[in-house]
């Protein structure tokens, strides 16, 4: 093997380990984060209002993973001729698609993680505000509800993948409109015009 080429599998190697031990400890912490977060906040809410939370928790995990399917699924070539009409979000949505790997790996790997656990911690809640409430078989509801939120999880995310490879391009300019848009709060906040 030619050692240009050695130099350059190993330096992709090391970025490559360099950015997924990065990814790792950053989900590491987050993770620890939200459930300290959760547990501590979710422990004295009531049934319904952790039903609602647990709704919103499950939906932000399935949303995120169909933008990161959606990334990885997208054209560059379509933003970068919306880029140079230049589209408000096209920008970002280049970005989002020529940095597929990374948009695939915080949505559905990060977010996606965050949600599956801190979902378990509010199906724990809910099991615990129904037997405070109603009684019953703590064993019996408590598979009744960690699999209603596997199923909704999961079901949810292979409606929303099949959605986002097939509406990927949609899907990434939306993306990228949401981060122009923050960009612009973000610089009014700041006096920038």
């Amino acid at each position: 093997m030619k050692p240009k080429l050695m130099s350059r599998k190993v330096k992709f190697f090391l970025e490559n380990l360099r950015g997924s031990l990065l990814i790792a400890l950053f989900t590491f912490l987050a993770a620890i984060l939200v459930t300290l977060i959760s547990q501590s906040g979710i422990r004295y809410v009531s049934l319904v209002p952790a039903i609602i939370i647990l709704s919103i928790i499950i939906f932000i995990g399935i949303i995120s993973d169909m933008v990161g399917v959606a990334a990885t699924a997208a054209e560059e070539k379509s933003f970068n001729a919306r880029a140079a009409k230049k589209l408000f979000g096209a920008r970002e949505g280049l970005f989002l698609v020529r940095h597929a790997d990374r948009v695939s790996s915080l949505m559905c790997d990060i977010i996606g993680d965050i949600c599956g656990t801190v979902s378990g911690a509010l199906g724990v809640v809910i099991v615990i505000r129904i037997i405070d409430n109603w009684g019953g078989s703590e064993t019996l509801i408590n598979l009744i509800i960690i699999g209603l939120v596997a199923a909704l999880t999961v079901g949810g995310k292979a409606f929303f993948k099949t959605y986002g490879i097939k509406r990927a391009d949609d899907i990434i300019f939306f993306a990228g409109k949401l981060l122009a848009g923050l960009k612009l709060v973000k610089g009014f906040f700041r006096g920038e015009n």
